[in-house]
């Protein structure tokens, strides 16, 4: 579906300024919106983005060159450029547009603002420490069965990656499902404002971008800034089981824009809620449990995890599912569809001896803890290898933090813990403190891990299979040891022998 274009007067109604040049073009629309030098069509909208280590605005005159006709760039910029250059960019016949404002982030959101306004989708928003993007990747799933459906690409959950997913929205779309990412308060209301979300979820909260927030009741305050910017008549989907369920109620108590609260969880006072699970724990198996509904019959249904958690974000995005008018035979097909997002909770196959849990896109202590416990129950009697990198922006509690995960691990049986990073180095104190054997446990480097983790498969005389989480915040780059041992099975042929 082709998303709505912009004509000279939308940019100018949606920003709140004219262009600063001359050219004037009225039959003139751009297709689209782009923040990519590399990638902007002749057609599209140009918007000059500045990072640490970019500026997009040097690249201006070169696109310009390249006969882009209109661009969003910082107040300021047509003053410094060369007279020569300041009359092309004029020129009747081949000049552009060139809008200015003071920050080109609150152009983007701005532009994004006007096209969700002026579409006829229904906004689905998604935030919460933990399980934003499956619980996204699941309502889509579900909805786009029989509705025109756009949902956030990728990690496409920022101040930047939001505008541009809401600025493909069709005249055409139905339903618009996103996902709002943060780690400093103010930055969901900001996203929020621009979305003006009719159905918000929070997944959860936890003691995650601790460094920015303080403490966990600071981060489900900052989760509910969501529900300060909710489009009128909206619903509010909370999880009942939240430790810090009270604050997130009452702050969508307290938006009049706000009417009706949906709890999910396992609480007998949840409006929806999972029963009756069983889980398969064997690789890439499945769950199957029955949706307990308020106001609906039940419905039995199955996902492709097995992991437990994701029955708790299966029935979020059921919640917000039915909301938006999905049926039964929408859920059920929807779900049983599911299949994880890279780097979170993929279950593979290294080799015939090694089944690998790749849950290496981010991590945080409530999400390492369902890692463990996820790895505890699909091993079972298998020996199970905890590869743990640090979790980052935790602030002052991180070594603690690190350390009640070690704990944790010892108290799920898990075999062996195998850390990379100096913060991830307190996860062994904390499970030798908890009774852990210091013989099964190794802090090193990703590649000293991954060596050491097929030559377990290598030295075991056993038939059993070889369990291996390996999960880590996104700066530790934990993928890189799935790389390694990957690198390792195909390279080396006594590994490959003995597997």
């Amino acid at each position: 579906m082709t998303p709505v274009p912009f004509s000279i007067s939308d940019i100018e109604n949606a920003l709140l300024v004219k262009s600063v040049t001359k050219f004037t073009s009225e039959n003139l629309l751009f297709s689209g919106v782009s923040t990519d030098s590399r990638k902007v069509k002749q057609n599209e909208l140009f918007v000059a983005l500045k990072g640490e280590s970019f500026d997009g605005e040097d690249f201006v005159t070169e696109l310009f060159l390249n006969k882009i006709k209109g661009f969003i760039v910082h107040k300021g910029f047509f003053e410094q450029l060369p007279k020569n250059l300041q009359n092309n960019f004029n020129s009747q016949k081949n000049g552009a547009l060139l809008f200015e404002i003071d920050n080109t982030i609150t152009g983007i959101g701005r532009l994004a603002k006007f096209q969700r306004l002026r579409c006829k989708a229904t906004i689905i928003a998604i935030t919460g420490s933990n399980g934003k993007t499956t619980t996204r990747k699941i309502t889509g799933g579900i909805l786009e069965r029989s509705f025109n459906t756009l949902t956030t690409k990728g990690n496409f959950n920022n101040e930047i990656g939001l505008p541009l997913t809401l600025l493909k929205l069709s005249m055409d779309h139905e339903w618009a499902v996103i996902e709002m990412g943060m780690n400093h308060a103010g930055e969901i209301s900001r996203l929020a404002n621009i979305a003006l979300p009719d159905i918000g979820i929070i997944t959860n909260t936890s003691a995650a971008h601790l460094e920015g927030l303080g403490n966990a009741d600071n981060v489900a305050k900052a989760k509910a800034e969501m529900f300060q910017h909710m489009n009128n008549n909206s619903t509010a989907i909370i999880n009942i089981d939240d430790p810090r369920f009270e604050i997130m109620e009452s702050k969508a108590k307290e938006s009049s824009a706000i009417n009706k609260i949906i709890c999910f969880g396992t609480s007998k006072d949840a409006d929806i809620k999972p029963d009756v699970i069983t889980e398969n724990h064997e690789s890439n198996g499945m769950t199957s449990f029955s949706l307990i509904q308020k106001n609906y019959e039940t419905i039995d249904v199955i996902i492709n995890s097995p992991a437990p958690f994701m029955v708790i974000n299966a029935t979020a995005a059921v919640a917000a599912a039915r909301e938006a008018g999905a049926d039964k035979n929408d859920i059920k097909r929807g779900l049983k569809a599911f299949t994880p997002v890279q780097g979170r909770m993929n279950f593979s196959k290294i080799s015939n001896k090694i089944n690998l849990i790749d849950d290496t896109y981010n991590a945080n202590p409530d999400s390492v803890k369902q890692a463990l416990i996820t790895l505890s129950l699909v091993s079972r009697k298998n020996t199970s290898i905890a590869v743990l990198g640090d979790m980052l922006e935790l602030g002052k509690e991180a070594a603690n933090l690190h350390e009640e995960t070690g704990k944790l691990a010892a108290q799920n049986n898990i075999s062996k813990i195998y850390t990379y990073g100096k913060l991830a180095a307190h996860i062994i104190k904390g499970a030798i403190q908890a009774g852990f054997s210091e013989e099964n446990t190794m802090n090193g480097t990703r590649e000293e891990i991954a060596k050491k983790v097929m030559e377990e498969t290598c030295t075991s005389t056993s038939s059993s299979i070889l369990w291996v989480l390996v999960k880590g915040s996104r700066g530790m780059q934990m993928e890189k040891v799935i790389q390694k041992m990957q690198k390792l099975k195909c390279n080396n042929k006594e590994t490959e022998k003995s597997i």
